[in-house]
């Protein structure tokens, strides 16, 4: 498409030399030597075919072909100038980033997180939902959604983000009265209704024989920590949702830490985006930011 154009640094060193007359002060300008301007000149010259100098003793002047070249060049480099001076300047165009993320994950985790990407991408305006359904990308309108499963989700761009790690909490008051692993039958189990077979798989991961009747079931982890909170009983939540509530003390690991090994669910969170070869830029800017998030939690 632009079968005849020179290479851009040739142009630059011409343009300076031709306006300053001179090798040595268009080196000063472009930070190079007069050298280096030299050797542009002369590729340049190459490149066209034809001198554009005529080098005198300590001086230089312009061929006649060199003087109509200078002219366009001046004002062809002048118009890139421009351009890209306005775009640089102008305030970015306000953009809609749709994004549908699990309750709990968005309560708990992402909105008080949020503040720092809007100060990071002030132009994209962040339209964010929550959900727990199957996203169809033919049937909503969303830039991103995230999803726990035990299965790889289909008919979408998948990333995984990460393995979800449960650990065992409970209300200070509690971690009191936990004593030995068999004392968790004492207790009540709050549990995930929609993973009921968690606690079965924790205890089996610790050699532990699970007898108490106890349960009470929440739909959500945000709903879960906040039963924990309250001291209604014990509970396998994801570590990450409940950093806060372990750095003010509202919640504990009961046995102490060398025991609350982290132990895996099946599920897994992933991130799920359109069908598509290149991803928008507003896009990969929320999943480049979302990963430094998660970086402290994901695997090896």
């Amino acid at each position: 498409m632009y079968s005849h154009l020179p290479p851009l640094n040739a142009l630059r060193a011409f343009e300076a030399s031709a306006r300053l007359m001179s090798f040595t002060l268009a080196g000063k300008e472009l930070f190079v030597t007069h050298g280096a301007i030299s050797k542009q000149i002369r590729l340049l010259e190459d490149y066209v075919g034809m001198p554009l100098f005529i080098r005198q003793h300590r001086s230089l002047k312009l061929t006649d072909e060199g003087e109509r070249y200078f002219i366009n060049v001046q004002a062809a480099l002048q118009t890139l100038n421009n351009a890209t001076s306005d775009l640089i300047t102008q305030p970015l165009r306000t953009q809609t980033l749709a994004i549908n993320v699990l309750p709990s994950l968005t309560i708990s985790w992402l909105i008080p997180r949020m503040e720092e990407f809007k100060s990071r991408y002030p132009h994209l305006y962040v339209d964010l939902s929550i959900g727990d359904f199957e996203v169809d990308f033919n049937k909503v309108n969303y830039d991103i959604a995230i999803r726990s499963s035990t299965t790889v989700p289909k008919a979408a761009n998948v990333m995984t983000l990460m393995d979800e790690d449960l650990c065992l909490v409970c209300a200070s008051e509690l971690a009191e009265q936990l004593q030995t692993l068999d004392d968790i039958n004492s207790m009540t189990l709050l549990q995930h209704t929609t993973r009921p077979g968690l606690w079965q798989l924790w205890a089996n991961s610790m050699g532990l024989e699970l007898t108490t009747e106890k349960k009470f079931g929440v739909e959500h982890f945000y709903m879960l920590s906040q039963a924990a909170v309250s001291g209604m009983g014990v509970a396998l939540i994801p570590r990450f949702f409940i950093e806060d509530e372990l750095k003010s003390g509202k919640l504990v690991l009961p046995f102490g830490a060398d025991f609350n090994a982290k132990f895996t669910s099946p599920y897994r969170y992933y991130l799920l985006t359109p069908k598509s070869s290149n991803l928008p830029l507003k896009v990969q800017s929320f999943i480049d930011w979302l990963l430094e998030l998660f970086a402290p939690y994901r695997h090896e």
